[in-house]
């Protein structure tokens, strides 16, 4: 708060304080003590003086309590009353308070029966679907609370690449509008949404000026803003440099500088402007650190996944846990999609949030599977788990049970505050466990809300490798974890990965793709992942696990 402004400050800390007790859930009248306060200091401008000569209660309006705090805020800058309130409100309930259609009390029941206590938390559950389970919530006001947290992140500039990819659907529309009289002109993604970041500032596009008349068609976009919060940032380029800028534009300094950082030259395709250098085409997300050069150059980047590399999929969830889709719905979805292998794993006992699966349920969905094998020969199905990792670093089932699944990806889910040490044991020891198949979303971040938990994560590579676990790349767009900046020791390891939706509804199954994109900027050869190789292979290297 400004010093120079006692007023404005009072108003503030009057209005602060009345959001605050409302939140408690404080008596209504005291609530509206404190708000009309607030409008009564509106056109008061001695506060300093009238708070040195005890006469703050002359102001219709303010009664002793609210002269108390606003003597100690004014004269000693102090507001315990205020500190107090705020203390003890659970964490995370203001924030989550002010999203559209949550308010108070569905705030407090998000943190009392999810454990939720901010944005990016909030926002996880809904994509799993867990507020669905909760008395008062339905899917219209889970739709609106997410479309709200996006809106809230938009506005800071930022967003996860699978909200932007509407946002520049949208603004490409509108640019080809413009230039509906001038179809032969092209217009490309440019910059980190072309190179498919996983959290992008803004939308970049390069649009060829035509031979004549390039002011005039420059003049056409002055009033052409970005969507959604994230700006907008239109390049022009004539035809004959097109292919220059496009590449200058869509590369990294780091990449730029591997390239040699080259002059301009005359290059109306991309694919001149490499050739231009000796190299062959390199894929636009691959363009981050400049190692991708010296493969290009050695022809190792032809070995990388293909976009279409994918045979089939782990960690999905259904009905029987925190899912929306039964099992059959989710392996009709899969066949639809080409897969050739699904692996089902809803939630362990522990994860009482997601109604994790007990032994009754166990019985039941190991039939259910069975069953639908015989339904659906055309597609494996394999019968997994997600195990939560306990604090200690053991698995969430006696090894009796552990041993009847044909595979168990181990997950935190819980404890997130360990230190360092401690946490990096807690996973290692997962990953030795002789039934752990996948590590899980390996450092449990949230992108543009919560860090990941601080792991030794060479040592985590390291051992995967030596206890042939597959780290996963989760494809969840919320979470793209493990972070593509690990390719190269992942490389260096040979460590097994396996692009994984972590799908909670049939569309989920989609988001492979964005998985697909972390494996590609992390250089990974296809032999490296693990559901690019066929059944019969990943069969053997189940049973061999």
């Amino acid at each position: 708060m400004e010093k120079h402004d006692p007023s404005a400050n009072a108003i503030q800390l009057l209005d602060e304080m009345h959001e605050l007790m409302k939140l408690k859930g404080e008596n209504v009248f005291k609530v509206r003590a404190f708000e009309k306060a607030s409008a009564a200091l509106a056109h008061v401008s001695d506060l300093g003086a009238r708070a040195k000569a005890g006469t703050l209660q002359d102001i219709p309006g303010i009664g002793a309590g609210i002269s108390r705090v606003l003597t100690d805020f004014l004269l000693h800058g102090k507001t315990p009353e205020r500190d107090a309130l705020a203390a003890s409100l659970p964490p995370g309930l203001r924030e989550l308070a002010q999203v559209p259609g949550v308010g108070p009390k569905k705030a407090m029941q998000l943190i009392e029966e999810l454990g939720v206590h901010d944005l990016a938390s909030l926002e996880y559950a809904c994509r799993e679907n867990r507020l669905l389970k909760l008395k008062g919530f339905g899917e219209k006001l889970q739709n609106k609370i997410v479309a709200g947290i996006a809106f809230a992140k938009a506005s800071q500039g930022q967003l996860r690449i699978s909200d932007a990819f509407p946002l520049a659907e949208g603004t490409l529309a509108r640019i080809k509008e413009v230039l509906r009289d001038s179809p032969e002109l092209r217009v490309s993604e440019a910059g980190s949404l072309r190179r498919r970041m996983e959290v992008v500032d803004g939308l970049d596009f390069l649009i060829e000026l035509p031979a004549r008349d390039a002011d005039s068609l420059r003049s056409r976009f002055k009033r052409e803003k970005g969507e959604g919060g994230l700006p907008l940032r239109l390049h022009f380029a004539p035809s004959q440099e097109f292919g220059y800028e496009l590449a200058h534009l869509t590369a990294t300094e780091s990449h730029w500088k591997a390239l040699g950082s080259p002059a301009r030259t005359p290059c109306k395709t991309e694919e001149e402007f490499y050739a231009s250098l000796d190299l062959p085409w390199i894929a636009p997300e691959m363009r981050e650190t400049g190692e991708e050069v010296a493969l290009a150059r050695a022809g190792k980047l032809k070995h990388t996944l293909p976009w279409d590399g994918i045979q089939g999929v782990f960690h999905n969830h259904t009905t029987r846990s925190d899912g929306t889709a039964t099992l059959e719905q989710m392996v009709q979805g899969a066949r639809a999609r080409g897969l050739k292998y699904f692996g089902i794993s809803d939630h362990s006992q522990s994860a009482v949030y997601a109604q994790g699966l007990k032994g009754a349920d166990l019985l039941e969905q190991e039939k259910e599977v069975r069953a639908l094998q015989d339904k659906y020969p055309d597609i494996r199905i394999f019968w997994g788990i997600e195990s939560d990792i306990l604090a200690d670093g053991s698995l969430d089932y006696d090894p009796k049970i552990l041993k009847r699944f044909d595979f168990v990806v181990a997950s935190v889910h819980s404890r997130f505050g360990m230190d360092r040490t401690t946490m990096t044991e807690r996973v290692l020891e997962a990953v030795r466990n002789p039934y752990t198949t996948f590590l899980g979303h390996a450092t449990g971040r949230l992108l543009l809300g919560r860090a990941g938990y601080d792991l030794e994560m060479e040592r985590v590579i390291d051992t995967a490798a030596a206890h042939h676990v597959a780290i996963e790349i989760n494809a969840n767009p919320a979470r793209l974890d493990i972070d593509w900046r690990w390719g190269a020791e992942l490389r260096k390891r040979k460590t097994f990965v396996s692009v994984n939706p972590d799908a909670h509804e049939v569309e989920g199954l989609d988001d492979v793709k964005y998985g697909v994109a972390v494996a590609r900027k992390a250089l990974l050869p296809a032999a490296q992942v693990l559901n690019s190789l066929p059944v019969a292979e990943v069969e053997k290297w189940l049973r061999q696990k």
